[in-house]
């Protein structure tokens, strides 16, 4: 059965010039798919966190989406540290789909590239949902 949650979401400032942080997700038969929008920061972090804990819960793998990130620091970095070391004593594990170029940049710059499974998304493969 496949759900999907939106778990937080800022609401939009007329003066605002970037898109609001929005985090999202759904499960499937052997995976939860993480979406995630807008910057990644101190302030958004902690919803970040909540959203990879609850959809821990419902699924061994984890695949989070980072195309969307329009800015990242090391907060989120961290929070996305936490979910790969907390999946991996639960024989699970996190998988991340590379973000544009300053996301990865950050990875590198943390040191935490070395310690994620990052993968390029190819929308012409099957769902990953799917896969077992």
């Amino acid at each position: 059965m496949s759900q999907t949650t939106v778990v937080s979401s800022k609401a939009e400032s007329p003066y605002a010039t970037f898109p609001p942080f929005v985090c999202t997700f759904r499960t499937g038969p052997s995976a939860a798919w993480v979406h995630v929008s807008g910057e990644l920061d101190i302030a958004t972090s902690p919803e970040l966190d909540r959203v990879l804990r609850e959809a821990g819960h419902q699924a061994h793998l984890l695949v989070l989406d980072l195309r969307g990130v329009t800015f990242i620091d090391i907060s989120s970095v961290r929070v996305i540290l936490a979910a790969a070391s907390r999946a991996r004593p639960e024989g699970g594990r996190l998988m991340v789909s590379r973000g544009p170029a300053h996301v990865d940049r950050m990875f590198t710059l943390t040191g935490a590239r070395e310690r994620l499974v990052i993968f390029d998304f190819d929308p012409a493969q099957p769902a990953l949902l799917d896969v077992a």
